[in-house]
């Protein structure tokens, strides 16, 4: 049984080296800014009637930077990675201004596929925890048969 399913993009011959090394652990530190704050969310009270922390979708975007950060050192030239599905948990408050620490380690990879397990820690907590998958495809090929057939449809008026 495959390790990913469904209508993946680019694929490999069976047996092709993975990008991505299962294993492979990387952590980096970051110190949150006010414009990752969740009162700068969006307009209205949904977002700006909020305790000053930062955002759950500033989590996800760091752990999804960093593991494609790592992808990046092994990518075939003309290819870029594209994530392909995730799950987050953002399990705590943090400060804005507090220094957190992001690790992402890659649990599965076959051929351009793999996926990665993703935790967030504060100085006090795991504040964030959760997986995300990638698939690598090659940049131009996936334009012209996905992105371009879309822009197509569009009409500006």
């Amino acid at each position: 049984m495959p390790l990913f399913t469904g209508a993946l993009l680019g694929r490999r011959r069976s047996g092709s080296a993975a990008v991505a090394r299962v294993g492979e652990t990387r952590s980096t530190r970051y110190t949150t800014q006010p414009a990752d704050c969740v009162q700068l969310g969006g307009p209205g009270p949904e977002w700006t009637d909020k305790p000053p922390v930062v955002a759950s979708y500033v989590l996800i975007r760091l752990c999804e930077q960093y593991c494609m950060t790592v992808l990046l050192e092994d990518m075939p030239h003309g290819h870029c990675s594209l994530g392909s599905g995730q799950h987050f948990d953002h399990r705590g408050p943090i400060a804005v201004g507090a220094e957190i620490e992001t690790t992402v380690r890659c649990v599965a990879a076959e051929d351009l596929r793999s996926k990665w397990e993703v935790t967030v820690r504060d100085a006090q907590d795991v504040v964030g925890a959760g997986w995300m998958a990638f698939a690598l495809v090659d940049k131009a090929r996936f334009e012209a048969r996905h992105v371009t057939p879309k822009y197509a449809t569009l009409t500006i008026g």
